[in-house]
């Protein structure tokens, strides 16, 4: 281990930033000496730690420099430092560029600061996140402690106050003891934009209740010591504390403007709290192809992964591919059947710990992330007696799910899911944090409902309108031989007009029925009812179906929970496999369609590749939004395999089946597209157009990549 020194030494002087170096410190500020005089004030002239987040708040405290010991023995201290001509971008840069060297240290307080150095031994990358060994003087006491950089977020901090660090930063940390397994105090400094520069508002909490092991065991007990010990701390601590903080901040301040503009790499560098994953990284590849639910290989590799983990990383993200010159592409939980995120040599954003969700059952609303499973939240919506339309396969992350539309549990009824967004929180190309609704950036609002992958901003939050829990929940389902495909197909043709809309009729044709009874086609009938009656109407079609009695296989109305809806669903759509999908949407006589369906029907490869037939009538469009393209009857493909050598065989089933179909087809649906082998519509040619210019304004520089391929416009 390096020997540690207070000073500087002949080699410090090597150093490109020598000419920075002081030997002595400037006097305290006027309002400092004052507060210290008057110090310590009253228990409670201070707030606690559980109050911080009111400094995002405008104005000041009542005290803003000095210290008060609580009842507990806790020291509670403030310290205001104006900074003329230092931006708190500055600051931002500072924490993570000086950590990794003893000399970068020193700058800071050439009288008191020993050594600095990362506990995990990299670089100048983002500090939060991170540990910083220091060993420093607080007055005349030798500290050596540990600072563990948080995120403002977990500190209480909105994500509205600390997205732009133009305006405002926050450097959190809990202060602990770099050898003993002991945290004794918080840490907040926040910089604040002001006229001329900048000012920090450096908040401490140490001793007393802040005082916490952080795990047990024979160390531990070695460290209960010292949390007796630092119960009452010593009497000349807390204001050396504030003394030291005002000298520190105070000093760099004089020359930072000048360090940053030197040493600054600007933005070629990507400085964020998540993980960015490069290239050259070992995990690269698996965490490209990991991303997809489809194991085709796209043949297509990102730049860079970056694991976003606060809006401030995704501003950030954008404001460096923008800089570079790079297109940006968003991951929630890669279901793309086309992998529509991984594209060559770009920015790839994942969304995955986006994840949180807010349910109030009283206002019947709903917040999401990206990265919020539709089945998981679905399941805590049937804890409350709530429902959303969320999608039909587990693991699908509402994020592209809501973009592209959504077609979920009992949509017929309720509207595809995107309908039900009131309102998104998203970072725009140009790296604002805004909300969207209705009436706020109502084009941006009307974009994300429908646009799916070809979206240009990044949502980091949906706002849901919730429904009541349909009362009665039932599934009906027919399986016949393949013999029957005929009088099927005619039958579900003939009926799906009048099926009640609390039924989700569809039609699954396989090589092999459950798994179990060969070649054939299921008639399922999903039923969510609110009343008896509905309930009643919506089964009656089922039962009293006139082939019926052709049926191998017929279950009578049973009630299901959410749970048995899932699993019956991934008996179709198994993991780790490679995938060829591609639909359309049709109103064409069954004439037309049925010797294709035959067609289907021969070629169609082992299960569990199958066709969905699903019926939708009516296709009914609302007005204000992206989404624009439905009609009667939907008809997708999926074809899967294990070996990716079987690719050659199965790969193009699909969408050369469709190619024969597409004089019968009126689009597409983003859900199960397959864009960059055949292009179809999926948006109605106005709505395109539409969308097209709302791009051309909010993406001016073009940095968010379009769908795989799109319809010309006229």
């Amino acid at each position: 281990m390096a020997k540690t020194y207070l000073g500087y030494q002949p080699h410090d002087h090597s150093t490109e930033y020598a000419k920075y170096y002081e030997d002595t410190i400037q006097a305290l500020p006027a309002h400092v000496q004052l507060a210290l005089e008057n110090s310590p004030f009253p228990a409670g002239s201070l707030p606690p730690f559980s109050a911080a987040p009111a400094l995002q708040n405008e104005g000041y405290t009542n005290l803003e420099t000095g210290y008060s010991i609580e009842s507990d023995g806790a020291l509670h201290a403030a310290i205001l430092t104006q900074m003329p001509g230092v931006s708190p971008q500055m600051w931002d840069w500072w924490f993570a560029w000086h950590g990794c060297r003893d000399s970068r240290y020193k700058l800071w307080h050439p009288t008191s600061h020993v050594s600095a150095q990362w506990e995990d031994g990299r670089d100048e990358v983002a500090y939060i996140g991170r540990n910083s060994i220091i060993i420093e003087y607080i007055g005349k006491a030798y500290t050596q402690g540990s600072i563990q950089f948080k995120s403002p977020t977990a500190f209480g901090f909105s994500e509205e106050a600390t997205h732009d660090p133009s305006k405002a930063v926050y450097i959190c940390a809990r202060i602990g003891h770099q050898s003993l397994p002991v945290d004794f105090g918080y840490l907040i400094h926040q910089v604040r934009a002001v006229e001329g520069g900048s000012e920090m508002r450096s908040r401490f909490w140490v001793g007393g209740q802040y005082i916490q092991l952080r795990k047990e065991g024979t160390v531990a007990e070695l460290g209960s010591s010292l949390m007796r010990k630092m119960r009452t701390l010593p009497a000349n601590f807390a204001p050396d504390l504030v003394k030291h903080c005002s000298e520190e901040m105070t000093h760099l301040a004089t020359f930072l403007p000048q360090l940053y503009a030197q040493y600054h790499v600007g933005i070629e560098t990507l400085h964020v709290e998540g993980r960015v994953i490069e290239r050259s990284d070992r995990d690269f590849e698996a965490t490209a192809m990991g991303s997809l639910f489809n194991k085709i290989d796209p043949g297509k590799r990102p730049a860079k992964i970056v694991e976003a983990k606060s809006v401030r990383d995704i501003i950030a993200t954008l404001k460096y591919a923008k800089a570079l010159g790079k297109k940006v592409t968003v991951c929630s939980g890669g279901h793309s059947w086309s992998a529509n995120h991984l594209r060559e040599d770009s920015i790839m954003i994942m969304m995955k710990h986006f994840n949180s969700y807010e349910i109030n059952a009283q206002a019947m609303t709903a917040t999401a992330g990206p990265g919020v499973g539709g089945s998981h939240l679905l399941s805590e919506l049937y804890k409350q007696k709530l429902f959303f339309p969320a999608g039909h396969c587990k693991g699908v992350c509402i994020g592209g799910y809501l973009l592209q539309g959504g077609y979920g549990w009992n949509g017929r009824k309720t509207g595809i899911a995107c309908e039900s967004v009131i309102g998104i929180d998203m970072v725009t190309a140009d790296g604002e944090y805004i909300h969207a609704s209705a009436t706020e950036n109502a084009d941006l609002y009307w974009s994300a409902r429908g646009s799916g992958g070809g979206f240009f901003g990044v949502v980091v939050r949906f706002h849901l309108k919730l429904f009541a829990l349909p009362k009665y929940q039932a599934m009906i389902a027919h399986q016949f031989s393949i013999k029957h495909l005929e009088d099927v197909f005619n039958w579900a043709y003939e009926v799906g007009p009048s099926i009640p809309q609390a039924v989700e009729f569809q039609l699954l044709m396989s090589k092999n029925m459950m798994n179990l009874l060969g070649p054939g086609i299921e008639a399922v009938a999903p039923i969510f009812a609110d009343s008896k009656d509905e309930f009643e109407e919506a089964k009656a079609f089922m039962q009293n179906s006139p082939i019926k009695k052709k049926a191998l296989f017929k279950t009578p109305p049973f009630n299901f929970g959410i749970n048995f809806l899932y699993t019956n669903v991934m008996t179709h759509y198994p993991e780790n496999r490679h995938w060829g999908v591609d639909n359309m949407w049709t109103h064409a006589p069954l004439e037309d369609l049925m010797p294709y369906l035959k067609e289907i029907a021969t070629t169609l490869p082992p299960a569990p590749s199958h066709m969905l037939w699903l019926n939708w009538y009516p296709g009914v469009i609302q007005s204000d939004m992206a989404y624009s393209n439905e009609d009667n009857i939907y008809l997708a493909l999926y074809a899967n395999w294990k070996n990716a050598a079987d690719t050659a065989q199965y790969g193009n089933w699909a969408v050369e089946m469709m190619q024969k179909m597409e004089h019968l087809s009126t689009g597409i649906q983003l859900a199960d597209e397959g864009l960059h082998k055949r292009t179809s519509p999926f948006l109605a040619e106005e709505n395109l157009k539409k969308i097209q210019e709302i791009r051309a304004n909010r993406d001016k520089a073009g940095i968010f990549h379009e769908w795989h391929s799109r319809p010309e416009l006229k």
